[in-house]
């Protein structure tokens, strides 16, 4: 048994939201929470004592929308195009030309990270530009937001893109005046390109989710979800986790249509263990808010355009309701207000052909809803999963695009509160640059862009909501409320030593505290 004493504890635990000290067994289960001398009393001859030193103990964050797999790669094998370290365009193209020399002719360059609102001349590159990099390696640049690619002339030409390849549905081939493609690719179109891309191997695949693990552990998140995955990721999950690898507790979300593709995924076999859960099947409504794709009911500023929706409503009624009658629940990316829209009405056709008061449903990211969206969403009893984290990391984009109405109503968690719903905040890593989750929390107290002016400030929320949501919220949007989230007894003893109480520091100081270390299940897995 292990003692846990000599700190400040939050359980976000309303039975006892503070404690003197936590007991841990030596199955990994929590055994006693309390007062000292009360735990002291429940604790084995010989238990262990950690001493945590006047530091903060609360439950492992819970990261309830991160691209574990995506994370991993540009942490081991794809080009980084991010802005810390590719600043403008000839900074990235600089990035491809050196990983092009270092790799034989006609294999494939993929890389991610680009913002053209955070960049210096303001624009997406091209064809052209990759060209720059290499006419001899087909190159493909994801942007930031997974929602928009560019490729250069060598992948155009073995994916077969011409100026006369139509859009897909719920896509778009960019082209110049002369009708020939620039080598930009929004939403579904992107499928063209990774159609024909290589398959990653196993054992990278493998090596990329471990060093996202490895990464995570260090932010103290011992629990996420990953909401992309296809058949290839959930075999290569279910092996780590036979293999005892998985580091993280990973609740998987199949996606049931992948892009650029007309078949359809089958319904997963469900699987739950004690670090793999997947009985949530995945939906893309619309595109993305930062590259102005995600569906609005009024044209963007700068493209003029009204963003993308993925799905005629009568097709996602049919796959949804396949995955409702059985039983799964579904988690579904809206962003815009059309896309908004039409998936809390799909959701109440759901519900109107058969009640599944137990099984709830989850939209991801929640960006533009209206007060009627909230109040049927709240009457579902939905589970909103949006990221605040978002307005640091893409509110430049946000403000070059959105038409100012809705700037006003950007990611509202205070009204996602204020309405009833369950909100559990995430990442969306590698989307933003940081997914550390105590600048998740910072964006939801002071709500700052990356100048720091504050996007639709009425919308923050307090330090302790901020917390609850990044901890007992995405437990219960993982549908395992019971086992984690927060220091109760009989759930999983997984733990984040901070170096200061994210709830007692003003806004500012929170990026100043420190994961001294992270336990799973009472072990030990990560010390500074």
């Amino acid at each position: 048994m292990k003692l846990f004493h000599n700190g400040k504890i939050h359980t976000i635990d309303p039975a006892y939201p503070r404690a003197e000290a936590v007991l841990v067994g030596d199955d990994g289960r929590i055994v006693a929470v309390g007062d000292l001398s009360a735990v002291e009393a429940a604790a084995q001859t010989g238990s262990q004592r950690i001493d945590l030193a006047g530091n903060t103990l609360i439950p492992g964050f819970n990261d309830a929308h991160v691209h574990i797999w995506k994370m991993g790669l540009l942490l081991t094998t794809q080009v980084d195009a991010r802005h810390s370290v590719a600043p403008d365009i000839p900074a990235i193209i600089d990035r491809f030309k050196q990983r092009a020399q270092s790799t034989p002719p006609d294999v494939w360059l993929t890389g991610r990270g680009y913002n053209e609102a955070d960049l210096p001349e303001g624009r997406h590159l091209t064809r052209e530009d990759l060209d720059a990099a290499s006419t001899t390696h087909p190159i493909a640049l994801t942007r930031t937001c997974g929602h928009i690619m560019v490729a250069n002339t060598k992948a155009l030409e073995l994916a077969g893109i011409t100026a006369n390849t139509p859009d897909p549905p719920g896509g778009v081939i960019v082209r110049d005046e002369h009708g020939e493609p620039t080598g930009l690719l929004q939403e579904t179109a992107m499928g063209l390109i990774t159609n024909v891309l290589p398959e990653v191997a196993d054992d990278e695949m493998a090596e990329a989710i471990i060093a996202a693990n490895s990464h995570q552990l260090a932010l103290g998140i011992t629990s996420a979800t990953d909401p992309l995955l296809t058949p290839f990721h959930e075999r290569i999950y279910r092996q780590l986790d036979a293999d005892h690898k998985l580091a993280v507790r990973v609740n998987g979300m199949p996606i049931r249509r992948p892009d650029g593709g007309t078949e359809t995924y089958p319904l997963p076999e469900r699987y739950v263990s004690d670090r793999l859960r997947i009985d949530t099947v995945k939906f893309f409504a619309d595109g993305g808010l930062s590259g102005a794709t995600a569906a609005l009911s009024e044209p963007y500023k700068v493209t003029g355009n009204n963003g993308v929706l993925r799905f005629e409503t009568e097709e996602l009624i049919e796959l949804m309701w396949e995955a409702h009658e059985n039983g799964y629940r579904i988690g579904t990316h809206a962003i815009g207000d059309v896309a908004l829209e039409q998936v809390i009405s799909v959701y109440e056709i759901l519900h109107q052909r058969r009640a599944r008061p137990s099984l709830r449903h989850r939209i991801e990211h929640f960006g533009l809803p209206d007060e009627t969206h909230l109040r049927r969403a709240r009457a579902l009893n939905l589970i909103a999963v949006p990221q605040t984290v978002f307005l640091p990391a893409l509110g430049s984009a946000f403000r070059r695009y959105l038409p100012e109405r809705f700037i006003s109503r950007c990611y509202p968690v205070r009204a996602m509160h204020n309405a009833g719903l369950t909100v559990a905040l995430s990442s969306d890593a590698p989307v933003v640059p940081d997914d550390n989750p105590l600048l998740g929390i910072k964006a939801a107290l002071d709500r700052y862009d990356h100048n720091g002016e504050p996007i639709a400030a009425h919308e923050a929320i307090s330090a302790a909501e901020a917390l609850y949501a990044f901890t007992m919220g995405g437990a219960i949007a993982s549908g395992d409320a019971d086992n984690r989230g927060s220091i109760t007894p009989g759930k999983w003893a997984d733990f984040a030593v901070l170096s200061d109480d994210p709830l007692a520091v003003e806004p500012d100081a929170l990026l100043a505290i420190r994961v001294q270390q992270t336990y799973r299940g009472g072990e030990l897995v990560y010390e500074a």
